[in-house]
């Protein structure tokens, strides 16, 4: 089904691409070779072939595609990488083809996976294999071409269910705490999980980011909110085609409907009537 309606719309995808100018940033998270299929881990040989296709587009960092974006309205589509929880996988497996490939790309580390090179509860099935960067990789990474660390909390909290005191120091002091390990400024941020209310974005400017990613579906343009930017979600079951589609943006308004829909319903369960829970407006 999945490889019937990839065919059926590739047509419309190679048209709308061709129209919808904008950067279109890709969410990643593991690459690596898992016996069953996981949402959040694209196998070696699916990662290679996705980047291979990118370099038919324009690929950017993320500074870059937002410096575009910033000039004014884009003419063309911009496409950039990103990568969420800091993985060891991102270094042994995604950076080679990476830099095989040219394609730069930003990791959003969480400090205290670095600290204790903790095991997810998602792979606590995989017994004492360790999953997660420790700081000599982060700084391994950090040095190779074309890539940027950003901040993606201390502890990979839900932020809007969190205490403001909490929240503060999971945004600002993930930030110092990266510094401090690259000694260079960390200028980026990653929603846990994507989800923000309004308290999330005052925290995050406050505390000194130049922009920050959420899980919303879809392309940014020179409207978009650099505290909110849009993202598109790639897994191992997007073949080429299916690819194709995703950069195209032809899966946009499905998506951007379930993502209202689930973060209505995170919202009805966690967060008080009073709460302003911007995702649900992304």
């Amino acid at each position: 089904m999945r490889k019937l309606l990839a065919t059926a719309l590739l047509p419309y995808a190679k048209l709308r691409n061709a129209w919808r100018p904008g950067l279109r940033i890709l969410m990643y998270h593991r690459v690596a070779q898992l016996a069953a299929y996981d949402q959040l881990t694209v196998s070696p040989a699916r990662f290679a072939q996705q980047m291979e296709e990118l370099t038919q587009h324009e690929v950017v960092s993320l500074e870059d595609g937002l410096r575009a974006l910033q000039s004014g309205p884009l003419r063309r589509p911009l496409i950039a990488v990103t990568f969420d929880d800091g993985y060891l996988d991102n270094l042994t497996e995604a950076l080679p083809v990476l830099l095989r490939y040219r394609i730069p790309a930003t990791i959003f580390v969480t400090t205290q996976f670095c600290d204790q090179a903790l095991i997810h509860p998602r792979y606590g099935s995989q017994g004492a294999q360790r999953l997660h960067l420790d700081w000599d990789e982060v700084a391994a990474l950090a040095r190779a071409p074309g890539i940027t660390i950003g901040s993606h909390t201390l502890t990979h909290p839900y932020l809007p269910t969190i205490s403001d005191t909490l929240a503060q120091q999971e945004i600002a002091t993930s930030r110092t705490v990266i510094a401090s390990h690259l000694k260079r400024s960390i200028d980026y941020f990653c929603y846990p999980s994507g989800d923000l209310s309004a308290r999330e974005l005052q925290l995050v400017r406050q505390a000194g980011y130049a922009a920050a990613v959420s899980v919303a579906p879809g392309v940014n343009d020179q409207h978009a909110d650099w505290f909110q930017l849009r993202r598109t979600e790639i897994t191992d079951r997007d073949d080429a085609s299916q690819f194709r589609l995703k950069l195209a943006g032809a899966f946009d308004p499905i998506h951007q409907l379930l993502h209202a829909r689930r973060t209505r319903r995170f919202a009805q369960k966690h967060l008080k009537p009073s709460t302003s829970f911007e995702a649900t407006t992304l």
